[in-house]
């Protein structure tokens, strides 16, 4: 008669075994923001891409999740390679830039991908002792070293496609991804998330007769090392008339999972986003805004993304 095949004894001898993951952790976003992505909020563990064209609430997200962190004691680390924030804006929306780490220093993508490897090896090793979320703002716009030439005279000329990049944001994802999602690991103290902020432009048809599509700059890399991937698309204005003249206070955004590894659920929705806070676009909840601000409209406020 022959032996019975032991599996898990076989696994052990060649050093095969489950490694245990610790409970999700999320900074949760408000309520709204939750029915539409299915999920409690931004994972730890993981990466999120945030990406659609300028003026759709891609930077308010960003807001929001740095100060929702900061209430849930989840040390926000943002990376501002975009150079055009608003710091009284995100302080509106309850960001508190001191009690944050801010990176405005970064000029090319390898800066970036380096300094999110460090924050990561750090939480890994003890010397930062937080769970830290990532935010990046924006990768769609920071060039490679390899895309410019710096001159003398301190100026830049552009002297390659965009592929350098892509190549870059390949390369460096392989290991960022990787080093990220080991933080779910029980082995590790801490979890790191990434929130990448990307800008989008509008690749013509394949064929005659076919859609256009909105797609993210640097290649696919990023998508791909994505667990969570959410595209923003401004639907309209919000206008409001004060001593008869109309005032810009919000824009509706549409918020659309594209793609989600987590719960697997794919929905969209859409959301008022103004100034200093996010809300369902609902009649009841935009009066109630209108009601609560107009006697501080003194006169035109136009509402900015990016």
């Amino acid at each position: 008669m022959s032996k019975k095949f032991d599996l898990e004894k076989y696994k052990e001898s060649i050093e095969i075994s489950d490694v245990p993951l610790k409970k999700d952790k999320y900074v949760e976003v408000n309520d709204a923001l939750k029915a539409v992505i299915g999920l409690p909020g931004i994972p730890l563990g993981h990466i999120t891409q945030i990406y659609g064209m300028s003026d759709t609430g891609k930077t308010s997200l960003l807001f929001h999740i740095a100060a929702e962190a900061q209430k849930q004691d989840i040390l926000p680390v943002l990376i501002i390679t975009e150079g055009k924030v608003d710091w009284n804006r995100a302080k509106a929306m309850g960001f508190d830039k001191d009690s944050a780490i801010v990176n405005e220093n970064l000029e090319f993508l390898e800066d970036a991908f380096d300094f999110i490897d460090k924050i990561t090896s750090d939480v890994s090793m003890g010397e930062l002792p937080h769970d830290v979320m990532i935010l990046w703002d924006s990768v769609g716009n920071t060039l490679s070293k390899d895309e410019v030439e710096k001159k003398e005279d301190g100026t830049w000329e552009k002297k390659s496609t965009m592929m350098k990049a892509a190549k870059v944001i390949s390369n460096s994802m392989r290991v960022v991804s990787k080093k990220i999602n080991d933080t779910r690991k029980i082995s590790y103290p801490k979890g790191v998330g990434l929130v990448v902020l990307n800008q989008a432009y509008v690749q013509p048809p394949a064929f005659a007769g076919a859609m256009s599509t909105t797609v993210p700059y640097g290649g696919s890399a990023i998508w791909y090392r994505s667990s969570l991937v959410l595209k923003t698309s401004k639907v309209k204005k919000l206008t409001a008339t004060k001593d008869g003249k109309d005032l810009t206070f919000g824009i509706i955004s549409r918020i659309a999972v594209e793609k989600n590894h987590i719960s697997s659920v794919a929905n969209k929705g859409e959301f008022v986003i103004t100034s200093d806070r996010i809300f369902p676009n609902e009649p009841t909840a935009i009066k109630n805004y209108k009601e609560e601000k107009k006697d501080s409209w003194n006169g035109e406020l136009e509402i900015k993304e990016e």
